[in-house]
């Protein structure tokens, strides 16, 4: 008989459920389902400190209840609870190790982050074959039979394709070494994007407006197999939705008003090459149905067409959006974004890439002052040690975009070879303050009430750490600069806060 083993990560939901003496997601399937577990074998990315307490407490409750799994607890240090190749690299080492034909594994997609059941799906179903299973308080346990491959489609390709990688290997970094790094968390994000790059399957980029996700698919392009063909970008954002289908597939002629002659799509256009599919977001739900057949089917129909062309396309999609979330709320379809994240890369916002300011400065500027050379009276610009600090110390809401426009402002604003902190301060578009963040400047001429600016300070910092770090209280506690998230919980229960 097959050694029957639950690999799950550690989620709050546990540590809170077992705080209130409730079973949690981990208990209830290790005690829920018709077939006992030899082990529980769980993954800790936090709340260190509480691990202890929560594996004796599991213990007591399998004992108590007659079952047999022995627990074992590994910790695991991300970078964040997105760290998609942390992540990767945890999951994929830990089912490596345990997959033989002697075992059995089932994976919890209840516990953790989306990033972390995200990857659960992607390497459960699509290389190891594992058992999915979820519960809810709603619903109870249940086994999460998918109707779709997520990835073994592509990988029966993956013979075909590993033999060209020699070949197209020692060309890579000239694809990728316009992208300026010295961070960690970029260069992870560049390595990654390598890999990917020579195999031909869907990859979704993720990150912040203005992080370069553009630059990123075009460098994926050039360094696959696919280079010489077409790279089309669509702005899926930017199409009206009475026009998606003809924009996307094309038409015939007579099909509509208007439409005077044949004309191809986007997805003709880029035929045998790249389809980049920007702000995937903002598709309505029919158009990511439409979008979904096409990537099934290979093949489209233009619109008052009745015979479909096949089209043989690799699609990269890009979103500031948390899809996920989308997929959730039912706004984003779940089996078009299996289909597309075989793939996954998040850029890190520029604030998270304080060792690229630098270099990425140095870059822009040399770009820019060849862009400007040509106009009258320019002076070509080089920036002061003051103006490199200034830049570290902005937080960059629009990220690389933003700091490329202030400074092209800060150029032609400017009459002086050396750009200072002072001509970066006045070029940079300071934007508004909320209400909550008002209260860092305020006119007390007339009297305040200082305790009520203080309290609606300290809520707006724990909510932004709470959103940053998705809910996770001690890597919160750290960010606002607290000793222990037991400090954090006092603050909120001082301010009528609900348990995150």
């Amino acid at each position: 008989m097959k050694k029957q083993i639950l690999l799950t990560w550690l989620g709050k939901h546990d540590l809170d459920a077992e705080a209130k003496n409730q079973l949690g997601p981990v208990a209830s399937i290790l005690l829920g389902t018709g077939w006992p577990f030899d082990e529980a074998r769980i993954l800790v990315n936090d709340w260190f400190d509480e691990v202890p307490r929560y594996e004796a407490w599991l213990k007591r409750v399998l004992k108590k209840e007659g079952r047999s799994a022995c627990v074992f607890i590994r910790c695991a240090e991300l970078r964040s609870p997105i760290d998609y190749p942390g992540i990767y690299a945890v999951a994929r080492e830990e089912l490596g190790r345990l997959a033989s034909p002697e075992r059995k594994i089932t994976l919890n997609l209840t516990s953790g982050t989306p990033a972390m059941i995200a990857t659960w799906l992607l390497l459960g179903k699509g290389v190891f074959g594992a058992k999915l299973v979820q519960t809810s308080l709603q619903q109870g346990l249940s086994v999460v039979d998918l109707p779709f491959d997520i990835s073994l489609e592509y990988l029966q390709q993956q013979d075909g394709i590993l033999g060209s990688i020699a070949s197209a290997t020692p060309g890579l970094n000239a694809h990728f070494e316009h992208i300026q790094t010295a961070s960690p968390a970029m260069q992870e994000c560049v390595e990654l994007a390598k890999r990917l790059a020579v195999r031909d399957v869907p990859v979704i980029i993720q990150g912040e407006t203005g992080t370069g996700k553009e630059v990123m698919a075009e460098a994926l392009h050039q360094a696959s197999l696919r280079n010489a063909k077409p790279f089309i970008a669509v702005n899926c954002g930017a199409i009206p939705e009475s026009l998606l289908d003809s924009q996307l597939f094309g038409h015939v002629k007579g099909a509509f008003t208007g439409a005077t002659g044949d004309r191809k799509g986007y997805f003709e256009e880029a035929d045998g090459g790249v389809l980049f599919l920007d702000e995937i977001g903002e598709l309505p739900l029919e158009a990511q149905a439409k979008l979904l057949r096409a990537l099934q089917q290979k093949e489209i129909t233009r619109v008052g067409d009745s015979k479909p062309r096949k089209v043989d396309i690799r699609v990269i999609a890009a979103t500031h959006r948390d899809l996920l979330s989308m997929v959730e709320d039912g706004s984003f379809r779940e089996d078009l974004f299996y289909r597309l994240a075989v793939g996954v890369l998040h850029i890190p916002a520029l604030r998270e890439r304080i060792q690229d300011m630098e270099l990425l400065v140095e870059a822009l500027l040399a770009n820019l002052n060849q862009e400007a050379q040509t106009q009258p009276g320019y002076v070509s610009k080089e920036i002061s040690k003051n103006g490199i600090k200034f830049i570290k110390a902005q937080r960059w809401p629009g990220n690389i975009r933003e700091l490329w426009n202030t400074l092209v402002r800060a150029s032609i604003w400017s009459d002086d070879q050396m750009l200072d902190a002072i001509h970066l301060e006045k070029a940079l578009i300071r934007r508004p303050d909320g209400d909550d963040t008002g209260a860092l400047r305020v006119d007390v001429s007339g009297g305040i009430d200082i305790n009520k600016i203080i309290e609606k300070t300290k809520r707006y910092c724990i909510e932004e750490a709470f959103r940053v770090t998705a809910g996770q209280k001690g890597k919160a506690a750290k960010l606002l600069g607290l000793s222990n998230h037991q400090t954090l919980t006092n603050w909120m229960k001082q301010l009528g806060m609900e348990e995150q």
